[in-house]
């Protein structure tokens, strides 16, 4: 392909080639060695979305009209926008620019639909299952859910498709496979490595189920019930969400987790919330320590913390306010529950858990599911 476009450079004035990975190495050079790779330039780093800017400047009127039928559920234009932003902005396509772009497929098809819900569109024109079986396999799925994946510069420019066995491929491949399909994007970097990131609730919560299923000991929907602990936090019942919790843990295939059962505790619990289709943050660095999960509702918002054996949930609780988690969800005027979840490996449930709704200084002790 390359070897017939360089016979004709006399008849070509641009050239332009995009594609799901970069160009890759030295046999495309060697054949056609005057291409200037765009993939990482700051120049170019708005070319493949939409800017805030230009989706305010493009599709106000759809914006309007979406606030008109959400009838009240913003409070608003501001607080529309940033669950926009939540669901479908977040790509960013250069460690040199700050710019961030919304998925173009998602906003097209987003503002033509009538319904005022958030879908999620573009992760189903592409097919998850062999990523996620890949990922399942050989990846770090706790730095995946976790957001902090890490990886060397190097890895992610060199990434060559073309070398890449799907059978046997690993860590950094994997990775930087991510990248380029789209399902992760840079949220830092410094002189050597790259932070990636799911970009956006979109990406993030299609990919956190298609991995989930995949240890499920029979035919279930886990994504049921993600929607049941969803309800439950609109409404304020904590217990709700924690017989949700344990509900879901009864689902899965412990198999899977044998010599590491803790990190997997760990793993299918944040991956449960990072389902819901809410913003949410886990690892977050707060007051003097990080967080296990938090949850933003339109009604509430949930701070997690999480003991897996030997510890209580009262020694979570101690820890929620002792390193101050709550401090940075009080600010929205929205009520904010405190939970400690007490997980006991035996039992594969959540034995215990305590609550407190900021401000009262009244903790309640709970056990499951006799809330």
């Amino acid at each position: 392909f390359y070897k017939v476009i360089k016979s004709h450079t006399g008849n070509i004035r641009f050239l332009f080639i995009t594609g799901c990975t970069k160009l890759s190495g030295l046999s495309i050079f060697s054949a056609m060695n005057n291409l200037k790779d765009l993939s990482f330039n700051p120049g170019y780093a708005a070319a493949f979305g939409y800017t805030e800017e230009e989706l305010l400047e493009n599709f106000s009127e759809h914006i309007d009209e979406k606030l008109r039928l959400s009838g009240g559920k913003y409070s608003d234009k501001e607080e529309f926008l940033q669950a926009l932003r939540v669901h479908y902005d977040g790509y960013r396509f250069s460690p040199k620019s700050l710019t961030r772009v919304y998925n173009p497929v998602s906003i097209g098809n987003y503002f033509s639909d009538s319904d005022i819900d958030f879908s999620n569109y573009w992760v189903m024109t592409g097919g998850l299952s062999t990523l996620s079986v890949m990922l399942a396999r050989n990846t770090d799925l706790l730095s995946i859910v976790d957001g902090r994946i890490r990886i060397a510069k190097e890895d992610l420019v060199s990434f060559d498709i073309t070398e890449a066995s799907f059978d046997d491929i690993t860590g950094p491949d994997a990775e930087a496979l991510l990248y380029y399909a789209g399902y992760l994007t840079i949220t830092g970097s410094d002189d050597f490595t790259f932070t990636l990131d799911f970009p956006n609730t979109e990406v993030r919560t299609t990919f956190l189920a298609s991995l989930v299923k995949l240890h499920t000991v029979r035919k279930a929907s886990p994504r049921l019930v993600v929607m049941d602990a969803l309800t439950a936090a609109r409404k304020g019942d904590h217990c709700g969400i924690v017989r949700s919790v344990n509900k879901y843990y009864r689902l899965f295939n412990y198999k899977d987790t044998e010599g590491h059962q803790e990190q997997w505790v760990k793993l299918l619990f944040k991956a449960f919330f990072g389902m819901l289709n809410v913003a949410l943050y886990t690892e977050l660095p707060g007051g003097m320590g990080r967080l296990d999960a938090v949850m933003i509702t339109e009604t509430g918002n949930y701070v997690f913390e999480f003991k897996v054996d030997g510890k209580s949930a009262d020694d979570a609780m101690d820890q929620i306010i002792a390193r101050h988690y709550g401090w940075f969800f009080t600010g929205d005027g929205k009520p904010l529950h405190l939970i400690g979840l007490d997980f006991r490996t035996e039992e594969k449930q959540i034995v215990s858990y305590t609550h407190m709704l900021y401000g009262s200084g009244e903790t309640g002790r709970y056990t499951v599911p006799e809330c």
